[in-house]
C-alpha cells in the first residue's frame, strides 16, 4: 500500500494511521451481496486512518462524521475552500497574539465566520498541549515561549498547507457532515448501504478520553454506543483502551484482540489497546500494527457458538 506520510492537517493521539496496512487488507477481504465500498468514520477527529486509505486507492469513498464544531468547521473549509485556507496557513507564523485570539474565536464558536473558526481550530490544535481544541488549553511552551517547545514547534506553514491542498484534491470521495457518532451508527440500520459499509469507531477512550477530547464520553455514552453496535448489522472494528470494562461488560460476546500502539498524547509511551471485532468482519492474516505485539483476548465470538 503506497501512500503519502503525512496526510491530515491534524494532530491526534493515537496514531491509528499506522495500522493502514492492516486495515487496508481488512477491507478487502470483505465479502457481500453488494460490493463494500464505503469506509466510515464516526468519530473523525484528523481522520488519519481514512485519508491514508483513501490516498492510497484502498478505498473508494470515505465518510466523515464528527461533532465538534470547530474541528467540523475546519473539515468543511478544507473540502469547500481548501486553497484559500492553505495560503492562509502557508504564510501564518503562529505567536501568543494569534494563539490567544484562535482562543477567543473558539469561544465564540459558530457565531463568527466559518473560515475563521476553521483557521482557529487548526492553530490550536497544532500549538496547544496534546493538540486540545478547548478555549481553556494551554499553549505548547507556556506563556513564556523561551524554551525548547514553542508555539511553532509543531507548525510548519508550507507543509501543513500542502496536507490542506491535496486533501482537497481528494474531496470527490470525501463525503462529510457534523453530528453526533453514535447517531450516525444508529441511523445506518434500515439505511439501506448497511452490507456497503465497514465503520471504523475510535471514541474517546474511558480511561483518559475526557481529558484528551473536548467531546468525551459519560459512562453512560459508551454503553449506548455498545447497544447500538451490538445491534448493528453493519460490519464495525472498534479501537479502545484496554479497560476491563470493554470485554467483559460493553462487548462480552465479540472477538477482543489486544495489541501495543504508541500514544503521543502520553509523552510517547507504548499503550495497550484493543480491538473488537463484529461477528461479520472478516479479519485479514497478519498483523494488526507493523512490528508491534498483538494477542487475542477472546478469539471467537460468543454469539456464533450460541447460534
Amino acid at each position: 500500500m503506497s501512500a503519502r506520510r503525512y496526510l491530515s492537517p491534524l494532530r491526534y493521539p493515537g496514531g491509528k494511521a499506522r495500522m493502514a496496512p492492516f486495515l487496508a487488507r481488512a477491507f478487502a477481504e470483505q465479502v457481500s451481496t453488494l460490493d463494500v465500498e464505503i469506509w466510515l468514520e464516526p468519530f473523525a477527529g484528523g481522520a488519519g486512518a481514512a485519508l491514508t486509505l483513501l490516498d492510497a486507492d484502498a478505498v473508494p469513498e470515505v465518510w466523515l462524521v464528527e461533532k465538534h464544531p470547530a474541528i467540523a468547521a475546519l473539515w468543511r473549509t478544507i473540502l469547500t475552500d481548501g486553497p484559500d485556507l492553505a495560503a492562509r496557513v502557508q504564510g501564518t507564523v503562529p505567536d501568543l497574539d494569534l494563539w490567544h485570539w484562535a482562543r477567543q474565536v473558539l469561544a465564540a464558536g459558530e457565531s463568527g465566520l466559518e473560515a475563521d473558526l476553521a483557521f482557529a481550530a487548526l492553530v490550536l490544535n497544532r500549538c496547544s498541549r496534546s493538540g486540545i481544541v478547548h478555549p481553556r488549553v494551554g499553549p505548547i511552551g507556556g506563556k513564556g515561549q523561551n524554551g525548547r517547545w514553542t508555539l511553532a514547534s509543531r507548525w510548519n506553514g508550507p507543509g501543513l498547507a500542502d496536507r490542506i491542498r491535496h486533501v482537497h484534491s481528494l474531496r470527490a470521495r470525501i463525503r462529510f457532515w457534523q453530528g453526533d457518532a453514535i447517531a450516525a451508527l444508529a441511523d445506518l440500520d434500515g439505511s439501506g448501504v448497511e452490507d456497503e459499509v465497514l465503520a471504523f469507531v475510535d471514541p474517546p477512550y474511558i480511561r483518559e478520553g475526557n481529558g484528551l477530547y473536548t467531546n468525551g464520553m459519560t459512562a453512560a455514552d459508551h454503553r449506548r454506543m455498545a447497544q447500538v453496535l451490538n445491534a448493528s448489522p453493519v460490519r464495525w472494528l472498534l479501537t479502545y483502551d484496554d479497560e476491563p470494562v470493554v470485554a467483559e461488560q460493553l462487548y462480552p460476546d465479540r472477538r477482543v484482540l489486544a495489541y501495543r500502539i504508541a500514544n503521543t498524547a502520553n509523552r510517547a509511551r507504548i499503550a495497550t489497546e484493543h480491538a473488537v471485532l463484529s461477528d461479520n468482519l472478516v479479519l485479514p492474516e497478519g498483523e494488526l500494527l507493523p512490528g508491534a505485539e498483538s494477542a487475542w483476548v477472546r478469539e471467537h465470538s460468543h454469539r456464533s457458538h450460541a447460534a
